[in-house]
């Protein structure tokens, strides 16, 4: 009967082992799923890190293109604005000197009405004579 026993043992041993091996294709089988396993992980690996260095220098030359064109674009407006002030320097008129112009202006603008007025007088008083 024992010897029943240990027959029924090693045969359930037995299917053990090879339902094992069927299902994980044995000890090789499983190494080089591993293998591969480890291999694909390593090309994806290095691809998803080829991706993101290309990306991050695209980022660092789209950065730098923007920071140029912000740099020139300062610079453009200092060029501007030291143009602006020469100019305003040159043509700008100070108060005190608008003052003076607008009392010459005014000078010369009754002036020039006394003038039309004796003018006027001088043809009237001649359209009198000639009456």
């Amino acid at each position: 009967m024992e010897t029943s026993y240990i027959a029924i043992a090693v045969s359930i041993l037995t299917l053990l082992v090879i339902v094992v091996e069927k299902v994980f294709g044995g000890g090789n089988a499983l190494a080089s799923k591993f293998a591969k396993l480890d291999k694909s992980t390593d090309e994806r690996i290095t691809a998803l890190r080829l991706e993101l260095s290309t990306k991050v220098d695209e980022y660092e030359d789209n950065y730098a293109v923007g920071l140029d064109t912000i740099k020139a674009n300062i610079h453009a407006m200092q060029i501007g604005l030291l143009e602006f002030r020469a100019k305003m320097a040159e043509e700008y008129m100070r108060k005190p000197d608008h003052n003076l112009w607008v009392v010459d202006f005014r000078r010369e603008l009754h002036e020039g009405f006394e003038q039309v007025e004796k003018r006027l007088e001088r043809m009237e008083n001649s359209m009198h004579r000639g009456d």
